[in-house]
């Protein structure tokens, strides 16, 4: 498996030369360097995009692999003969227009969530697919799709309101200028995150008998995440809130639903949904708690922080390619079903975060 540096990724060194400043659009660090390694780290520096499968350029990502900075290159082929894998179901889907999708799909949006519908897809698809397709076919590696459909959601957020943080200092504004107001949007997340945890295994059910090659990965993820919600009930308990006061909004049960949908349709998807569920790998605090911990009852963040541990401790993040590893090479109509798929969610969980917290 060869891994491929984004083409974004930059590293440089540090005045003193002792670190490597790490940048993306999504994520930048610092990474100390031993005195020991700094020959083959140039080495790789200097590789990094020109030639990605020298050894010290592999080494480094290798060491790197934790944050999403690389993608999967396609693999031959051949790569894929005699493995027992799950191939690509036959679908019928017309991904080219968003509504059109939506139809053939055949997961119906509710009235007020049509007024979210783009019109046109935005997202640069064939740039996606070209990082993917198997040399000499018309196929696509989904360990590639995946793995880059990651790194390109990270990148496209990073353009949007909630991407540059708009959610995150709508919070902090709130605490500080409106406790009150602050709780009660804590209470309607709180509200989005109980119905997504509560909902999750029955909804990736149907992945059990759809998507048997991997049987065992699906039911042990589903384990892992049965009773999750009653994080988010401790959070209610916490700040005092009834659960039973914020509504589930349509655009969350609408992302369920396509989601249980995929689990029975499309594996691939299935696969590549989950990353929307469990964020890419990041160190730190829960944005969130941390948002609780300014409040007069930062005790109320133990609900957000108890799931964020589990979910790094565990690494869900890895769990859409540890899933991908299971398929077969996917077909155009697999791929751009998930692709649009991905890109309709996103865009309208960002229009619904954006308009709620202005409200």
């Amino acid at each position: 498996m060869l891994y491929i540096p984004h083409e974004k990724l930059s590293l440089q060194w540090s005045a003193d030369n002792q670190s490597l400043a790490l940048s993306l659009p999504w994520v930048s660090m610092d990474i100390d360097i031993e005195e020991a390694d700094k020959g083959w780290v140039q080495d790789a520096i200097d590789h990094l995009h020109i030639s990605p499968s020298n050894q010290n350029v592999q080494k480094l990502i290798h060491n790197l692999k934790d944050y999403p900075v690389f993608y999967i290159q396609p693999r031959q082929i051949e790569a894929f003969e005699e493995l027992d894998l799950q191939l690509p179901p036959p679908i019928v889907v017309d991904t080219s227009t968003p509504t059109r999708l939506i139809g053939t799909f055949e997961c119906p949006l509710s009235e007020e969530m049509k007024s979210d519908m783009i019109p046109t897809w935005t997202w640069d698809w064939e740039a996606i697919l070209s990082k993917a397709r198997i040399p000499g076919t018309d196929l696509y590696d989904p360990l590639s799709l995946i793995s880059y459909l990651i790194c390109y959601r990270l990148e496209w957020e990073n353009t949007t309101w909630s991407g540059q943080d708009g959610f995150g200092k709508a919070l902090i504004s709130l605490v500080q200028e409106n406790e009150t107001k602050f709780f009660q949007a804590i209470g309607w997340v709180a509200k989005q995150s109980w119905y997504v945890t509560k909902t999750f295994h029955t909804a990736a059910t149907p992945a059990l008998v759809h998507f048997n090659k991997a049987h065992e990965l699906i039911h042990h993820f589903m384990c892992d995440e049965v009773g999750h919600y009653k994080f988010m009930e401790q959070v209610f308990d916490d700040l005092n809130l009834n659960r039973d006061d914020f509504p589930i909004e349509s655009q969350t049960r609408w992302t369920l639903s396509a989601f249980k949908k995929a689990a029975a349709s499309s594996p691939l998807l299935f696969s590549a949904m989950i990353n929307l569920f469990e964020a890419a790998y990041y160190e730190g605090q829960d944005p969130i708690s941390r948002a609780i911990r300014l409040s007069s009852k930062p005790h109320a963040a133990q609900g957000y922080d108890l799931h964020y541990k589990i979910n790094q401790e565990h690494r869900h993040c890895d769990m859409p390619l540890h899933l991908a590893a299971y398929l077969a090479p996917q077909t155009y109509d697999h791929a751009t079903l998930t692709l649009g798929i991905f890109e309709l969610t996103l865009n309208f969980l960002d229009r619904l975060e954006e308009r709620r917290m202005k409200a």
